[in-house]
């Protein structure tokens, strides 16, 4: 996905319609070395004495919980700012990204305000949302002084909402069709209502 989809012309249900595909795959798109440290994580976590840790400021919590509605902004149901989308990604990073890919998401949030800042002399949240997408988007497309890395970045954060967002309650439920599995237990039905025994395969 590109963010030419994010442009004036685009509307919030191609974005979603995008992304819808991208939740399929993007358990592929983080890396092996962020799974690794997932199943690592599971096996022995890194703060014995459970203590909250985070790794994003209140500064960079907001500016993370803006793109993150950019990228899957609300609409007939909830956005990733409602999911709680930021606050997942920074725990996300604390306990299961490598320290490289830590420190990419800091750059990429880096980036896009000193860009804002050279570009329009404001900060990136108080730029109107054509220049936030303006800078997304040649950003995206490594140009305006954006480099292959910032592309790569960009990459990295569009995967992380898109992989909270769709593992969140509200996307998993509201966004997607949810059939719950195994479900409920129920043993005891008349024939009639099920019309015939079911078959079993041993």
């Amino acid at each position: 996905m590109t963010f030419p989809a994010l442009s004036l012309g685009g509307t919030d249900a191609s974005r979603r319609a995008a992304l819808k595909q991208l939740a399929f795959t993007c358990g592929l798109v983080l890396s092996s070395g962020s799974l690794s440290a997932l199943a690592a994580s599971l096996a022995a976590p890194t703060d014995f004495s459970r203590r909250q840790k985070t790794l994003l400021d209140s500064a960079q919590l907001k500016l993370l919980q803006t793109l993150g509605e950019i990228i899957i902004p609300a609409t007939d149901t909830p956005g990733a700012s409602a999911a709680g989308v930021h606050h997942f990604i920074d725990h996300f990073m604390v306990y299961c990204a490598s320290k490289q890919e830590q420190q990419q998401l800091l750059t990429t949030l880096a980036r896009l305000e000193t860009a804002a800042q050279s570009e329009f002399s404001k900060a990136f949240l108080s730029l109107a949302h054509p220049q936030q997408l303006q800078l997304l988007n040649a950003m995206e497309q490594a140009q305006q002084g954006f480099s292959q890395s910032d592309r790569r970045g960009l990459k990295q954060l569009k995967s992380l909402v898109a992989f909270g967002y769709y593992t969140s309650e509200p996307g998993a439920t509201k966004e997607l069709a949810y059939l719950a599995i195994p479900g409920g237990y129920k043993g005891n039905f008349k024939l009639k209502a099920i019309g015939r025994a079911w078959a079993q395969n041993f």
